[in-house]
């Protein structure tokens, strides 16, 4: 067999003319994968500008790149999240701020009873997907909300229920400068969740909102309506000093907004008794009972029957926490009745 030998130098060209053509491809290939994995600026430094919010989310990069993805969305949405939350720390103290200069037990009344409210959340815009990138590890995913379309709908929400406060306050039967009537309790205790719900939608919208003012301020006729609802909950007070439980009594009422003193428009009666029971050194005592709601002619408003416990390793301790826990209990069911709006 016969075998074609190039010449020596022959060979060193050709294989030198292979090795710069490998290497050329090899270094074309490594600028295109550094083209590719070049991180977007939004990675590091989202967008911002004042008609949305920007969160940038990552997730490692596995097979399913669709579920990673997913998973940097929510991480992103957790971002903007967090955002929120910084601002209501700050719109909390700007809150205080404003409201420590109107004064008085007033304004601590009515702000207490907001609190024991349960108010009705607004639908506001879900976050959306801007962008996405998919590194060699990680995948990112930049997420922003609409803020303007959100203030938007939190102010007709404001609206309607500054209507809806205006339209109970028509009921009432002195004007802002007088004393409250006593006849016209029913219509201050339900103006407090009304009250209330303004106070939510308020302080979504302080989030939401670039005003440089007070987001959600309210119109001079609805602070009116809500200084005389002040003023009301001091005048309107809660006799429960005949009770077995009176100091207990009245700390519930003082949670819920609501004034504790003698002789005064509201009576509250209490039937209870205690029984205990012993385990592994603990004390525990149930107390069960019911707690009544007189009105101003001595006839029977309401009536709420509850039972709780405490517990504690000497029997006075779990006595005593038992008609805490009671008196919170039985005053949180009256104030419920109170505020009900049907």
């Amino acid at each position: 067999m016969t075998f074609s030998v190039l010449p020596t130098s022959l060979n060193w060209v050709m294989v030198t003319g292979l090795l710069l053509s490998l290497t050329g491809c090899l270094g074309f290939n490594t600028k295109s994968n550094q083209v590719e994995e070049t991180m977007p600026n939004w990675v590091s430094s989202p967008p911002q500008d004042s008609t949305h919010l920007y969160g940038v989310g990552s997730a490692s990069r596995i097979e399913n790149i669709a579920l990673a993805f997913t998973q940097a969305e929510q991480n992103g949405n957790v971002q903007i999240a967090q955002q929120l939350r910084t601002q209501v720390s700050q719109v909390n103290t700007q809150d205080t701020q404003v409201r420590s200069g109107q004064g008085g037990e007033q304004v601590s009344k009515v702000q207490t009873a907001y609190t024991q409210i349960t108010t009705s959340p607004i639908e506001l815009e879900q976050a959306i997907n801007e962008k996405r990138y998919a590194g060699k590890n990680y995948v990112y995913a930049l997420q922003s909300i609409d803020r303007t379309r959100i203030v938007a709908k939190l102010k007709i929400a404001i609206s309607d229920t500054d209507d809806v406060i205006r339209q109970q306050a028509s009921l009432l039967s002195t004007k802002a400068s007088q004393l409250p009537a006593v006849q016209d309790w029913q219509i201050y205790m339900q103006l407090i969740p009304h009250f209330a719900q303004r106070k939510a939608y308020e302080e979504e919208l302080s989030l939401y909102s670039t005003e440089r003012t007070l987001a959600g301020r309210a119109d001079d006729d609805i602070q009116n309506i809500e200084r005389q609802l002040s003023r009301a909950l001091v005048s309107f007070g809660f006799d429960a000093s005949t009770t077995k439980q009176a100091d207990a009594l009245a700390s519930a009422l003082s949670k819920f907004g609501l004034t504790p003193k003698t002789n005064s428009l509201f009576t509250l009666n209490s039937r209870t008794l205690q029984h205990h029971e012993t385990q592994d050194g603990r004390f525990y005592v149930f107390e069960d009972g019911t707690l009544e709601l007189i009105d101003p002619t001595g006839s029977r408003l309401a009536s709420w029957t509850v039972s709780a416990r405490g517990i504690a390793k000497n029997l006075s301790s779990a006595r005593e926490q038992a008609t805490v826990n009671w008196s919170n209990q039985a005053i949180e069911a009256m104030f419920t009745w109170l505020t009900r709006l049907d």
